[in-house]
């Protein structure tokens, strides 16, 4: 694909000889703002209001692809008759030079579309037209590529909070109403009477009155959309579109799949329209219903299915089969009504994340209402920020949170009830990670209209603090936590319960009894239509209602006393690594002479920039100590990464970087390099030790990146090397679980500006000093874990050299990376190399 040559392909005859001339002139002032105002030649600018442009649209959002970059289709309106477009450029809005030369170099147009615009904005599109012989200069903007998000579900997602305080306009934030026009967004941001769907808008015969009439007098309308949008849009400056789609009042069966075919009589029919408006592919789904099918008949007891099969509908229809999909619980509801349906449907939606990958829970139970069903304003400004946390950490590889979830109950001494959560923000982010910017995660920096920068606190990490509470110190507030019941089988209250207090551990609630539990009693947080609740943590993401849970089935708390020990020596749990899931238990130790087998683990090595026999041979020394990993190492990857050899592994470990000068025997074929990726895709651990990150980009192998789970690539960079503290992030996980919160690690190189694909999670990392050379003032990623297909992948940028191997720190952060990579498990940290292994309370519990 060439890159496109303003009106090369117009004839050249001797009567538009001095046609082509002009038009090369006009050609060249395309991509060099500032332009004139659109007219046509001889000053005919009534030609020029004659052309409407159908493609782009002045407001609208391109979703950018897996590359950060996006197609913008250009197309005439159907009006534009005997027109033709001639040539098209894309320009930074702001008129930078830099950006607009970036640009020129960047994007092509070819076959009627601008291929490569990289994520950022606003810019303009400059289009040169033929019309009668004459050019004609048109101008469309702002436009942007970034991310879309569907806003989906009933009444609470449509608005319906007072007008009052709402959040303001963001110039990032732009949404395609229901009236299917793009604009900035600004609340409400749902309009159903404009809608040209009869679903939305009803009788089309008295639709233009009752708009009329809606637009004069509306006061409610604000929803949780604009303020998700705005808390996201501060924290990764990705430019955000938001597709409206909600309508109040609105069942799971008026949201059936199965109507799509109806086009604009359905409620699924015209979402997906709107969503082929928006350009067919979208970043997600943002989600909220439930209420309808909480009471009045028996929808309830079938909604953890029609749920789940709604999910994977949406999915298959948009061929996006991991569409993140992220939903909040329904909340209160003033109402004298049995509060069974309700509860139960409240349960599905807490515990749906367990078995639907890439979806993600929040909660608004502790949130003010602004009329007996819906939040208020002030309200959903918190839930758009919760929702916001959730994406930061799970598409943007930021700390982002979590929300905390039931993990399990126990029964303690002295008539108590032990809470444990999981999923708990034990502390809140500070924007550090979140400023990583560059690359794939924010764009071209500032040149880019306005999208470089980062790094302050955002809104959607803001700390909601009541006076006198500590900040940012798992769950709150600490004493007189509301609630909390415990029921007979019909619902009936026992009273039990004197106080409720947050736990040493800081993810524990202790539930102090007046007496004894009597059987068949079940604990409940959040119980009926309209309970008060208020546990949340230091992230403002709420606790979600849950229950019933058996007491009768719970078990004791007292564990031996080496588990004891250990477990009040331990650090407290921090949040998990992704969205809630069932943790695996680890497998009980062995009894001696019936060990597990060692893990086999196969280097994949050679040619390399760096000394690789030398780092090669730390490796295989660090990981062969113990017996737990058997270590074997190829130099000849041409002729052993083939899908019988690899099958021998458990775990592939790349010290490996392609190089102009390695010999042929090191050379990836294209059988290697599928042999490779079918054997991570299909289960096998990979660990990317250092500079590997960096190989085959020249040209840049996409699926290697992906599988790598990105790194060093060809934008990393680093300084002089120097001793750098190392400090685990807030995220659970079993390779850091048990290891130093921090260590001062030796002379290293610290990688800066790694690329964060999609679903890293980052278990460590480094602060680069501002005042070092290339130093930049962020903490940057230096280990991290994603999957890729059934493979577990883990990278360590840590380890340059032999000297920088000889921390053993590093020695048992490399080892747990290998293992779990391997086993999706790692045993406990009791020390380096635990020759005993202490029983953790956490699993004794578990059994």
């Amino acid at each position: 694909m060439s890159r496109s040559r303003p009106f090369a392909s117009l004839p050249s005859t001797r009567g538009l000889g001095a046609l082509i001339v002009a038009f090369a002139v006009v050609g060249s002032a395309l991509s060099t703002p500032p332009l004139a105002p659109a007219q046509g030649f001889g000053g005919q600018s009534a030609v020029a209001q004659e052309i409407k442009i159908k493609s782009p649209v002045a407001s609208q959002v391109f979703q950018r692809n897996v590359n950060g970059r996006a197609v913008i289709p250009l197309a005439l309106d159907e009006s534009a008759k005997d027109a033709t477009l001639v040539d098209a450029a894309v320009v930074a809005e702001n008129q930078d030079p830099t950006t607009n030369k970036q640009l020129a170099d960047r994007v092509t147009l070819f076959e009627g579309k601008l291929v490569g615009v990289p994520v950022g904005g606003p810019y303009k599109v400059n289009l040169a037209i033929k019309k009668n012989n004459q050019l004609v200069m048109k101008e469309v903007g702002p436009v942007f590529v970034g991310d879309l998000w569907v806003l989906a579900g009933q009444s609470n997602m449509e608005g319906m909070g007072d007008l009052i305080d709402v959040t303001p306009p963001h110039p990032m934030v732009m949404s395609l109403g229901i009236n299917g026009k793009w604009a900035r967004a600004e609340e409400p941001l749902h309009w159903l009477v404009d809608s040209p769907d009869p679903v939305h808008s009803g009788n089309p015969n008295d639709r233009a009155g009752r708009s009329a009439q809606q637009h004069r007098t509306r006061s409610k309308g604000a929803g949780l959309g604009l303020p998700f949008a705005v808390a996201l849009v501060e924290q990764t400056r990705v430019p955000i579109g938001l597709v409206a789609c909600a309508h109040g009042g609105t069942s799971m069966e008026q949201w059936n799949p199965a109507k799509k075919n109806e086009g604009g009589n359905s409620l699924y029919g015209s979402f997906l329209r709107q969503i082929q408006l928006a350009g067919g592919r979208v970043k997600g789904v943002l989600w909220y219903q439930g209420e309808s099918d909480a009471l009045g008949g028996d929808a309830w007891k079938v909604y953890h299915r029609v749920f789940a099969d709604f999910i994977a509908s949406v999915r298959a229809d948009l061929n996006q089969p991991d569409l993140p999909f992220y939903y909040v619980q329904i909340g209160r509801f003033i109402k004298d009504a049995d509060p069974k349906g309700w509860d139960a449907v409240q349960e599905v939606q807490r515990r749906l994340p367990e078995r639907v990958t890439n979806t993600g829970v929040v909660s608004v139970i502790d949130l003010e209402l602004d009329d007996s069903i819906h939040v208020g304003t002030q309200g959903l400004k918190r839930a758009g920020a919760r929702l916001a946390r959730i994406a930061e950490r799970e598409l943007f590889g930021q700390i982002g949170a979590t929300t905390p979830t039931l993990d399990r109950v126990s029964r303690g001494t002295n008539n108590t009830l032990i809470v444990k959560f999981k999923g708990v923000n034990m502390r809140i982010g500070t924007g550090a990670m979140a400023g990583m910017g560059g690359g794939r995660m924010g764009g071209m920096g500032a040149g880019m209209g306005g999208m470089g920068g980062g790094g302050a606190m955002s809104a959607s990490m803001a700390m909601v603090q009541s006076p006198g509470e500590p900040s940012g110190l798992g769950l709150r507030p600490e004493r007189h936590i509301a609630g909390f019941s415990i029921r007979k089988e019909d619902g009936t209250p026992i009273p039990l319960i004197f106080d409720a207090a947050v736990g040493k551990a800081r993810d524990t609630v202790v539930l102090k009894l007046a007496g004894p539990i009597p059987e068949k009693a079940n604990l409940w947080y959040g119980y009926g239509l309209d309970p008060y609740c208020n546990l949340t943590d230091g992230a403002d993401m709420a606790v979600p209602v849950f229950g019933p849970i058996a007491l009768d089935e719970v078990p004791d708390s007292k564990a031996p006393a080496a588990a004891t020990a250990l477990a009040a020596a331990a650090a407290p749990s921090r949040a998990p690594a992704r969205s809630p899931r069932p943790s695996p238990r680890l497998a009980p130790e062995r009894e001696p002479g019936h060990s597990s087998a060692p893990v086999k683990l196969l280097i994949i090595t050679d040619d390399h920039g760096h000394d690789w026999k030398a780092t090669t041979q730390s490796l295989k020394q660090i990981l062969s100590l113990g017996g737990k990993i058997a270590v074997a190492v190829t130099t000849t990857p041409a002729k052993d990464l083939t899908d019988a050899n690899l099958a021998k592994y458990d775990v592939l470990l790349l010290n490996y970087k392609d190089t102009p000068g390695g010999a042929p025997e090191t050379k990836w074929s294209d059988a290697n390099k599928a042999a490779f990726l079918k054997a991570v895709h299909d289960g096998k651990g990979l660990v990317v030790f250092h500079f590997a990150s960096s190989a085959f980009i020249s040209p840049n192998w996409v699926e290697f990146e992906k599988a790598i789970a990105g790194g060093w690539r060809n934008q990393g960079f680093h300084g002089p090397k120097h001793e750098f503290t190392v400090k685990k992030t807030v995220a659970k996980h079993p390779i850091s679980d048990g290891l130093p919160a921090q260590f001062e690690h030796t002379i290293d190189e610290l990688y800066q500006n790694s690329v964060m694909v999609p679903g890293n999670v980052v278990l460590a990392t480094a602060y680069s000093d501002p005042n070092k050379p290339k130093g930049t003032g962020k903490d940057e990623p230096v280990i991290w874990v994603n999957t890729y297909g059934k493979g577990r992948v883990y990278v360590n940028a840590l380890g340059h050299d032999v000297e920088a191997m000889s921390d053993p720190n590093f020695h048992a952060w490399l080892r747990r990376g290998v293992i779990w990579a391997a086993r999706g498990n790692v045993e406990p940290q009791a020390s380096l190399e635990p020759k005993v292994r202490l029983l953790p309370l956490s699993e004794y519990l578990d059994k």
